[in-house]
């Protein structure tokens, strides 16, 4: 567990009022951030109407039902009556083609074991007077992204009405091997709340997927899992004093599994509708996941006072919202040369304003007559392009390339930072641009599948964000502040250097390799 901490200077602190007063401030993680695959991220993650492999389990977990997709088309088949062509694996692989018209099922699979790397390098510019007010400057990290599918029909056989049904499985984790980092810092600290340790968390997502009608339509349900429970800590030997000192101390935590739901929707009515060939449609929805740990008591002896005190400390962290998301996608079939590109469009509603705050620091912001600012819902837009070099030639069919562009609004209100505001949640509206390539090597020689390898890249472009704070307002606010946290008693030159007017903007680069194995 790694803490950090950041209080506004008083005469004096006790250890343990220090623990107290940190306040939860972690809204992310790497998946939302960025994206949970590299042929996702590079399809600027609007996958919700098209994805049909391991990630489907972030995107849209009905895909994993989705195994008899579009097909080539057989030599010799009369263009004017080209139709799609519902066939498995096995018989697909056997068809002599003619063009491609789908960069997903150009090699069908059922069964995919992939692995994914990330790295990313923000470079965020801050015209502040204090830089060492600004919690966390090392932005960049690393996550390794395990992904497996499985037909269940390899344990149970499924009903005839079943035309597919697989399991899936997504398990992001640190490359520095951590499970999660508790981030806990000041509200008032300076801090980008989508970036840095903020998003280097663990996300496990796992379900299953139905398809029905040779795919015309497809179900899924699943979960996202993360942890909470209860925990204590004893501190003994603590003395009163500016000085730092490690005390002697006992920590206790259990943790169990919290659980979200994850469930699914996708509809391929061109399977049925010649008019509607190329069409697929999804509806996708993830429950909102938080870390809580309450209560937490912790007691802390004084050793020079000979008293002990009591406290009840709650954790809430690593919150991500309810998020909604519909996507449309089409797929030019018939027409030379655009067959095998594919145009897809989501629309995501994140609930934002659902977002819940720990008992502690409810009562501690409540006890100075302050309410916590609440955030605010946003709309994000995407929008990917995808095109299978097969339609030129069916030499070609190895190689897809994959665009995708999304805008994402800050969930962050103007009153919740600017004028008489206390906080400081750097956040911006945010234009995003990725981009991709994947190779497909074909089963040859000791292969006993087909490998796709992707390489993408995305860069996220966050708003130049001006913040004005009402230092004088803010003044009148510490004035009346009941209690005696030393914090409290500040000086105006202390509040304007601690609030400061200030902007922000930045670039956000990232790089993404992910290499599947397709059976």
């Amino acid at each position: 567990m790694e803490v950090m901490m950041y209080r506004l200077p008083g005469k004096f602190v006790v250890i343990i009022c220090a623990i107290v007063t940190v306040q939860g401030l972690a809204y992310a993680n790497f998946a939302d951030t960025y994206g949970f695959s590299a042929i996702g991220i590079s399809r600027g993650n609007a996958m919700t109407a098209v994805v049909n492999d391991w990630s489907s389990v972030y995107y849209n977990i009905a895909g994993l039902g989705r195994t008899r997709g579009i097909m080539p088309v057989p030599s010799g088949t009369d263009k004017q009556q080209l139709t799609l062509q519902q066939k498995g694996a096995k018989e697909a692989q056997n068809q002599p083609t003619e063009m491609s018209v789908s960069p997903y099922d150009i090699f069908p699979y059922k069964d995919q074991l992939a692995i994914n790397y990330m790295y990313t390098q923000p470079q965020m510019t801050i015209d502040i007077p204090r830089t060492d007010i600004v919690a966390d400057k090392e932005l960049n990290f690393g996550t390794v992204t395990l992904g497996l599918v499985l037909d269940l029909n390899h344990f149970v056989k499924m009903p005839s009405f079943i035309s597919s049904s697989r399991f899936g499985l997504g398990l992001g984790v640190m490359q520095d091997g951590s499970l999660v980092k508790v981030y806990d810092i000041d509200l008032r600290t300076h801090d980008f709340v989508r970036y840095g340790k903020e998003a280097e968390r663990t996300v496990i997502l796992a379900g299953v997927g139905f398809g029905f009608m040779d795919d015309l339509f497809g179900i899924g349900a699943g979960a996202n899992v993360w942890s909470g429970g209860r925990g204590a800590v004893n501190l003994t030997e603590v003395e009163l004093g500016p000085n730092e000192q490690t005390p002697n101390s006992e920590v206790q935590m259990e943790l169990t599994p919290k659980i979200a739901p994850v469930a699914g929707l996708y509809i391929s009515p061109g399977k049925k509708i010649k008019a509607l060939q190329g069409l697929d449609i999804g509806v996708a929805y993830r429950g909102e996941v938080y870390m809580e740990v309450d209560p937490f008591a912790t007691t802390a002896e004084l050793y020079t006072a000979g008293v002990t005190l009591e406290m009840a400390l709650s954790i809430y962290d690593y919150y991500t919202p309810h998020i909604i998301s519909g996507g449309i996608a089409y797929t030019f079939l018939p027409i030379k040369p655009l067959s095998g590109l594919t145009l897809s469009v989501d629309v995501e509603y994140q609930m934002w304003s659902k977002c819940k705050v720990s008992k502690s620091k409810t009562a501690y912001w409540a006890n100075k007559g302050i309410t916590i600012p609440e955030f605010q819902d946003i709309i994000v837009p995407k929008v990917g392009v995808s095109y299978n070099f097969g339609c030129l030639s069916p030499k070609m069919q190895w190689l897809t390339m994959n665009l995708g562009y999304s805008f994402r609004p800050s969930y962050v209100p103007d009153d919740a930072v600017n004028d008489a505001s206390l906080f400081n949640f750097m956040d911006a509206n945010t234009h995003i641009g990725s981009l991709g390539l994947s190779f497909t090597i074909p089963k040859t020689g000791p292969m006993v599948a087909p490998v796709v390898i992707t390489l993408a890249g995305q860069m996220q472009m966050l708003q130049k964000r001006q913040v004005k704070k009402d230092r004088v307002a803010i003044e009148k606010i510490y004035e009346n502040f009941d209690g005696n946290p030393s914090d409290d008693d500040v000086t105006q030159a202390e509040i304007d250097a601690l609030y400061p007017d200030y902007s922000y903007s930045g670039f956000v680069y990232s790089g993404f390799v992910e290499v599947a194995l397709r059976w």
